[in-house]
């Protein structure tokens, strides 16, 4: 990692140009490092000969972090240069919406379709704030004709938010027809990543069967750190959002929202670098005491620059939901670390996934399709289910979605105790905290909402279209205690 940072050229003069302000601003970004960044950032910013292009690679630098409002100021002065630029338009509303800017984004994105009527992006920014204020037969409106009028390559948009909006007012067989739609206009670009992902999950299965009782019970005799941190892992859609915003209500909890400093630091170069998984575990077992401080440090480190503050006392919530696969890293470099499982109804869970638009990616691209969405939930779970049995019960909790919302006092009483720390009644209404923040989760829209029960239970819209699929989770309903009628 250090080798990395002086890579950046510390000795050379800085850069003054915009292509080496945005070139060596976003290496140190990916480095965490924000602290060098930023002041590169703000004079890429102020630069007179910066173009469009390159506050647009910054606006999307920052976006992918999560940092919207530091977007749209990017956005902004890229829009300034070029008025009429519709795409400009599009990505400076959606920073605006993220940030909570939500009337300013909506009278940015109508202005700039009046002027290009029928640009996908603006309709689907629009519908999507439609779809947030429950404007719902509007937005309905606006997509079809969009997809009426003018039909186009980015009509899976369209159609992802089509099937949003349709749900909410009842309509399933419709909702599902337009999810189908996209997903099969999808479905070239879908393919390119499948591969990789069966690639990483064989390692990612190979390494899992690698962690036995003894090699497990080795590490955790290795010296502890001090700080307190709880591995939220789970599945995507598993009520993870809901969970950490309960958490981090509480004064002595603090949450990364899934930071990426695990994945992007640790896992990518240490289990998928490796050539083998057998090379993997003999890392693992190789490190000495010094090392592990090391990489705590560095981890502390990174997660302090994403916070934009040190976790200090606090109980550090790594939430991650793609992290139940990758926990054998982690358990090595905090043998102390506690892992809490946010759990839900796999039906629920698979139709949820099915329906949430995320850029294609090997960690994404089993929505493409129920049966693979099937595989992945199946996979993800089943580590688990592996792990829980060879991991000393109190060091795990397992935290039902449903429990929470039927008995919030209860559950988090119970969530309080497990993680050492005294009740509190914030923790019953998180939505209030001052704390939360639109994140960069495909479920921020309802952050600041409080508990709402109309997700329990949604499978059962979709039951004819699940009915294929039910047998292959009746496995996974029977180990989480989910009755399967």
């Amino acid at each position: 990692m250090d080798a990395g940072f002086r890579a950046v050229n510390k000795e050379a003069l800085p850069p003054s140009g915009p292509d080496g302000l945005l070139e060596q601003a976003t290496l140190l970004q990916r480095l965490y490092r924000s602290g060098d960044a930023g002041p590169l950032w703000e004079r890429l910013l102020e630069h007179q000969g910066a173009d469009s292009a390159q506050l647009l690679a910054a606006a999307r630098q920052w976006f992918q972090a999560g940092r919207f409002r530091g977007a749209a100021r990017f956005t902004a002065r890229a829009l300034a240069m070029e008025p009429g630029a519709a795409d400009t338009a599009a990505l400076h509303a959606a920073a605006l919406e993220r940030a909570g800017e939500v009337e300013e984004a909506e009278r940015v994105a109508a202005e700039m379709l009046e002027r290009h009527p029928g640009h996908a992006r603006l309709v689907r920014q629009l519908a999507r704030i439609e779809r947030r204020r429950e404007s719902f037969g509007v937005a309905e409106e606006r997509l079809k004709e969009q997809l009426r009028r003018f039909p186009g390559a980015e009509d899976w948009r369209l159609r992802y938010e089509l099937a949003a909006v349709l749900d909410r007012t009842g309509d399933y067989s419709g909702a599902m027809r337009e999810l189908e739609l996209a997903k099969r206009q999808l479905l070239p670009e879908a393919a390119k990543h499948r591969p990789l992902w069966r690639a990483i999950s064989a390692r990612q299965r190979e390494v899992l069967e690698g962690l036995d009782p003894e090699r497990l019970a080795r590490w955790q005799r290795d010296p502890v750190d001090e700080r307190r941190i709880c591995l939220m892992a789970g599945f995507p859609r598993s009520g993870t959002t809901l969970l950490e915003r309960v958490l981090v209500s509480h004064p002595e909890c603090i949450g990364t929202d899934e930071s990426g400093v695990l994945a992007t630091q640790f896992r990518d170069p240490i289990v998928f670098g490796a050539g083998s998984s057998a090379e993997v575990l003999a890392e693992l077992d190789a490190y000495e005491a010094e090392d592990l401080a090391a990489g705590r440090a560095e981890y502390f480190r990174c997660t302090a620059d994403v916070l934009g503050e040190e976790p200090g006392e606090r109980v550090l919530i790594e939430k991650d939901p793609l992290l139940t696969p990758d926990l054998a890293l982690p358990l090595r470099l905090f043998p102390e670390a506690k892992i809490l499982m946010p759990l839900r109804d796999p039906r629920d869970v698979l139709i949820s996934f099915y329906f949430t638009i995320v850029p294609l990616a090997p960690n994404s691209v089993a929505a493409a399709n129920p049966e693979d969405s099937c595989l992945y939930l199946e996979e993800v779970m089943g580590h688990w289910l592996f792990l829980r049995e060879r991991l000393a019960p109190e060091r795990w909790m397992e935290s039902r979605y449903e429990d929470l919302l039927a008995e919030p006092e209860q559950r988090t009483r119970e969530l309080a105790c497990f993680l050492g720390l005294d009740w509190r009644e914030e923790m019953l209404a998180p939505h209030r905290h001052e704390a939360v923040r639109g994140g960069g989760t495909p479920t921020y829209e309802d952050v600041s909402k409080p508990l709402y029960t109309r997700a329990r239970g949604r499978w059962r819209n979709y039951q004819a279209w699940l009915e294929p699929h039910l047998e292959r989770l009746e496995p996974l309903l029977d180990a989480f205690g989910y009755p399967a009628g």
